[in-house]
């Protein structure tokens, strides 16, 4: 009966994954802000938090707190992303809610657990694919978290801030998906560490430029509603 409720999840659990594989391309084509765009973001948002959700039951009753603890990572970036749409006012001193706070300190205490996890591991000798595997996503999390706070705290804002941490918080999180899908079906990648961590390497510098490009757009004097469609919550 146990591995039957197992399976069911893990079912669920790769269903929403390729949910979110596959629909978050087409909310990245369509025009920014359009309900076409906010239509398949919200799939890709909840299929995203039925994958966290199944990892973690499943990594818990597995006592694999690998798989738990990167879902609540994966989850982090997404969530993160969505709350940016409420973070309109930064440059009017908008202060974070009490879901942000949650969100950000949850993220907190799993990503700073994580690198601790590694860090420790490092220290002791072991240098497994594992280990590196704590080490940096703890890492990536941690300062993920310290810059999600510091937007609210910092003394100057951007007025489009929360549509560049829009962007790089759900492109953040469809990495994620890729890394999942690549770890599961690239096993010809050596060393084992690289089937999760290339997604990052390739995906970090892409957001980048993704971001820049709008940022620059912006600058150049254009409004945000030439550019997206601004829906203030």
């Amino acid at each position: 009966m146990e591995e039957q409720v197992i399976g069911i999840f893990r079912w669920i659990h790769i269903a929403a994954g390729f949910i979110a594989l596959f629909v978050a391309p087409i909310a990245m084509v369509v025009r920014k802000g359009s309900d076409q765009h906010r239509l398949w973001g919200k799939v890709f948002f909840y299929a995203m938090a039925v994958v966290a959700i199944t990892a973690i039951v499943v990594g818990v009753w597995k006592n694999n707190l690998f798989l738990a603890m990167l879902a609540v990572l994966s989850f982090h970036l997404v969530a993160s992303g969505y709350r940016s749409l409420y973070h309109k006012r930064l440059h009017e001193g908008q202060k974070p809610d009490t879901m942000d706070v949650v969100v950000q300190g949850t993220a907190g205490v799993v990503n700073g657990g994580l690198f601790i996890w590694g860090f420790v591991n490092i220290l002791l000798g072991n240098r497994g694919s594992g280990t590196i595997l704590f080490l940096a996503f703890g890492l990536i999390g941690s300062l993920l978290v310290w810059r999600n706070l510091q937007r609210f705290y910092k003394r100057s804002h951007e007025k489009h801030e929360w549509l560049y941490a829009h962007m790089s918080g759900f492109l953040g999180g469809y990495i994620a998906t890729v890394s999942a899908f690549s770890a599961v079906n690239f096993t010809f990648i050596k060393p084992v560490w690289l089937q999760w961590l290339w997604p990052t390497l390739v995906g970090t510098p892409l957001i980048i430029l993704w971001t820049n490009h709008y940022r620059k757009k912006l600058s150049r004097g254009r409004r945000a509603r030439d550019v997206v469609e601004v829906r203030i919550k």
